[in-house]
């Protein structure tokens, strides 16, 4: 079984796909690009990068797998189990190939190092788009605004006037066809470009979105003490502590019991919408949330 399939499978639905005991894939937006070397322009994309400090298991992969393999979800997580204590072991001597995801390996300091594969879109809103393809035209001959376009024909009277033009500028567009070309190309792309930046402000609109490095983390410490409630469902984090506050505020008109966490190492203030002392609690809830408010949300567990 190639768990890395499933696993893709669930990258274009949802941005955080946690392995359990192994650690987690994350797609976040990047908008399309040109690259000059290739002369092409790429759609925009969801890129996926790893974080090994994210490996609690949140029952996503585990369900997913049940209903695809007809499994129990015991028998899904003991599956999954399996396959990662065979990729730990794995790494200590090669590389590992997931398909559509990408390789790992140790470096020298002996971390996991993730490099993602550029073979599959995960983003939804670009399905069917591939890179295309734009280069310079050039050519001995060029006309300006200095240098109009010569038509080379009589004036008419004015009867038929909107005929004769008509077939005029037909003759002009097929002559200049190689050059409009290009500049449809180019229209299309900034179209398509303009509406993914709609969608994306939309949903950032609602809940600005955690920036992570997702190199070498060091792991996370955050000091909580909230009746003895350990796991927090997480709505996103600021290096801005005045838009943490604005989040936790707009969460409790809603109706949550929204908190402030204490600064984590990266620099960020992390807010969540409401904390549970069992585990089990908060994966309930934090379903009916990512249906209900936001699909990125993810529990955090305070050591």
């Amino acid at each position: 079984m190639q768990l890395s399939l499933y696993i893709s499978d669930l990258l274009f639905d949802h941005d955080c796909v946690t392995v359990p005991g192994f650690g987690s894939f994350l797609g976040n937006y990047k908008s399309a690009e040109y690259d000059f070397k290739e002369q092409k322009f790429y759609p925009p994309s969801k890129q996926i990068s790893f974080n090994s400090q994210i490996r609690d298991n949140d029952g996503l992969l585990a369900k997913h797998l049940s209903k695809k393999l007809n499994l129990s979800y015991d028998d899904a997580v003991k599956k999954i189990h399996h396959i990662v204590l065979s990729w730990s072991q794995k790494i200590k001597s090669q590389t590992i190939v997931l398909k559509n995801l990408g390789e790992f390996y140790l470096n020298q300091e002996g971390n996991i190092t993730f490099v993602p594969s550029n073979r599959v879109n995960h983003l939804k809103e670009s399905f069917g788009l591939s890179p295309v393809f734009v280069t310079e035209l050039s050519g001995e001959k060029s006309y300006t605004s200095k240098q109009p376009i010569p038509t080379y024909f009589k004036p008419e009277k004015r009867t038929n006037n909107f005929f004769k033009q008509a077939a005029v500028w037909a003759l002009l567009v097929v002559g200049l066809g190689s050059a409009f070309y290009i500049n449809e190309k180019n229209n299309i792309l900034e179209q398509q470009i303009a509406y993914e930046q709609e969608v994306r402000e939309q949903s950032i609109q609602k809940v600005q979105k955690a920036i992570f490095n997702f190199g070498s983390l060091p792991s996370l410490t955050v000091n909580v003490k909230m009746k003895d409630k350990k796991y927090f469902i997480i709505a996103g984090a600021f290096r801005i502590s005045k838009n943490a506050e604005n989040l936790v505020l707009n969460l409790k008109r809603k109706g949550y019991d929204a908190s402030r966490l204490a600064l984590n190492e990266k620099g960020l203030n992390p807010v969540a919408f409401t904390s549970f002392s069992k585990r089990n609690e908060a994966v309930t809830e934090l379903r009916i949330i990512q249906k209900k408010e936001n699909k990125d949300a993810w529990i955090f567990e305070s050591k």
